[in-house]
């Protein structure tokens, strides 16, 4: 990666003298101090230009927006919603098929796509020459999970440090890093062609086996929650789409998803005193997306279901409680938490108020998940106004993060 060694030295240099500085505007402010003048708001507004999911959906739908809708076919809207994997560096026939005719707008990359700075770009080049092809309505929004420390796919961008690192140096310090390390970690990307970023990590610890222990910034829920809002409003402010995850929280969680359902034995006040905190934080500061990840918990939802297929979790806390309105994912459908078929798990999910299905891995899966989606609606086991709802989230998310231009 030594297209970007040489400035990102730069930047890390710098960042102990800002240190200081920023820490003491940060610690004046606290990222939620006074309202600025009606000059400084405008400046602001007018160098971030990012309008949010959150602020949209409190306002009639743009017009633009709800005819592009209108105008597509079940089969396009269904293809919005999907995120998929791929295997290799370079475009597969079954992603490319399945761009061209089941017209998937969102991608995810992993390490084994990943090669270097020049591949990657090209690569991203490539997909969206894809998107044209197919006529869609947006960009696709191309994916990784670039967390810092240890969940990082693009190894020479940041933030260099750990979540647990970051959290160690305190509210006011750690905002500060991480605040001008997201800030060009966000830069970078976007000049790959990678739009969104799957962090940050809103896990608040809770015991020392937690499988998060080395991906949270730590066991204090405000501290959790500031760094969080620090996160995705420096995402923000560069104009590339954030996901906090994993809601309701994995802090406490000692199985993987990846293996096995976890089990949160917490009773509901544990969970609203320690785990909702940053996820409240996040909305407050306008994240445009929330990951659902796979986890029971009884206290929230007495059948068992995970949480990324329970309504009771997405659409009755997340959505209505929690008043989260941008773009809700789930994690990866093909984890082993997931004992399901690939078609009722994403027909599920939706049911339950996601907007987006992940799908990571297998074609096959991908398919039948479409496949599987398009049916329920033709069926009336999902009414086609709650995909166009999802599909309005979506293409207003991607407005608002400059994708509606192909």
């Amino acid at each position: 990666m030594a297209v970007f060694k040489s400035r990102r030295l730069l930047v890390y240099a710098g960042l102990a003298v800002l240190f200081m500085v920023i820490a003491g505007s940060l610690l004046a402010a606290k990222f939620h101090g006074p309202t600025p003048s009606s000059d400084a708001r405008t400046e602001t507004m007018t160098a971030t230009r990012v309008v949010t999911t959150n602020s949209i959906s409190e306002e009639s739908p743009s017009s633009s927006i709800a005819k592009q809708v209108a105008s597509m076919s079940l089969e396009e809207k269904v293809g919005q919603m999907m995120m998929i994997g791929f295997e290799g560096k370079s475009i597969n026939i079954s992603l490319k098929n399945m761009i061209a005719n089941d017209h998937i707008g969102n991608v995810i990359l992993f390490g084994p796509n990943i090669d270097s700075d020049q591949q990657v770009a090209a690569l991203d080049a490539s997909l969206q020459q894809l998107a044209v092809a197919d006529k869609q309505p947006a960009q696709l929004m191309i994916a990784t999970d670039q967390e810092g420390g240890k969940i990082r796919r693009l190894a020479d961008i940041g933030p260099q440090y750990s979540e647990p690192v970051i959290g160690s140096m305190g509210i006011v310090s750690g905002a500060a890093y991480l605040h001008q390390s997201a800030l060009e970690a966000a830069r970078q990307l976007k000049q790959l062609g990678v739009n969104t970023d799957l962090a940050p990590v809103a896990d608040v610890l809770s015991g020392d086996k937690s499988i998060m222990i080395d991906r949270s910034f730590g066991n204090d829920p405000r501290l959790v929650s500031e760094l969080t809002g620090t996160a995705v409003k420096s995402f923000n402010q560069e104009k590339l789409i954030s996901c906090v995850k994993h809601f309701p929280g994995l802090g406490s969680v000692v199985t993987d998803p990846e293996e096995e359902l976890p089990t949160i034995a917490s009773d509901k006040s544990t969970i609203d005193r320690q785990d909702l905190p940053p996820f409240t934080e996040a909305i407050k500061d306008e994240a445009p997306m929330v990951m659902v990840t796979h986890v029971s918990v009884p206290a929230l939802d007495p059948s068992m279901t995970p949480a990324s297929l329970s309504r009771p979790i997405i659409t009755d806390l997340l959505r209505n409680q929690l008043g989260f309105q941008g773009v809700i994912i789930t994690d990866d459908l093909e984890m082993g938490a997931i004992s399901i078929a690939p078609g009722e798990a994403a027909v599920s999910a939706i049911a339950a108020g996601a907007d987006m299905v992940m799908f990571a891995h297998t074609p096959q899966k991908q398919q039948q998940a479409y496949d599987a989606i398009v049916a329920a609606v033709k069926s009336g086991r999902i009414s086609e106004e709650i995909i166009n709802a999802s599909v309005m989230r979506i293409l207003q998310m991607k407005q608002s993060f400059g994708l509606d231009q192909l």
